[in-house]
């Protein structure tokens, strides 16, 4: 992957965190706030340690809003907003490192990504294609197969580990 465009692409936001809502599971315009909270405050929510998959869960929903908003802007053949395209890299790379139980880590993101376990086929290639035109077409269409399928590891990880699926589907 290119180096460091994880940083470049998502910019640390300054944000007075006392005005989140640390029930939220996302923040649009503010990918990885529960991150900055864990690094800066150690508090928050950390949501890839107290229950990773129905996190997952929460996010992929989210997702389903910024696919519509997508799919919405391709059907016009407008180019999408990059805020919306940052929101749904954002929320894929939350599911990829909170079903692997860690943070979000941004900073040698493809080093970090090579020691996760629970990830699907071709990630590098997959999320490199992505990354190098995230508003065109095919980078929507593979961003949402990528999310499908962490979604899908993350409930057969979960149905392995525990013998039974989620509660909340």
């Amino acid at each position: 992957m290119r180096k460091n465009w994880s940083t470049r692409f998502f910019k640390s936001p300054h944000v007075a965190t006392y005005e989140l809502d640390e029930d939220s599971i996302f923040v649009s315009g503010l990918p990885f706030w529960q991150e900055q909270l864990f690094y800066t405050r150690g508090r928050g929510e950390m949501p890839w340690h107290t229950d990773p998959a129905r996190a997952c869960q929460r996010m992929a929903k989210q997702w389903k809003n910024i696919a519509q908003e997508l799919d919405a802007s391709f059907k016009l053949r407008e180019t999408p907003d990059m805020a919306i395209i940052r929101d749904g890299i954002g929320i894929y790379l939350s599911m990829l490192f909170w079903s692997n139980r860690r943070p979000v880590q941004l900073d040698n993101l493809e080093e970090h990504m090579k020691t996760l376990e629970v990830i699907p086929m071709n990630l590098e290639e997959r999320l490199m294609f992505v990354m190098g035109r995230p508003d065109g077409y095919p980078a929507f269409k593979q961003l949402n197969e990528l999310v499908k399928e962490q979604r899908k590891l993350v409930l057969k990880t979960t149905y392995l580990k525990e013998g039974s699926l989620p509660t909340i589907m």
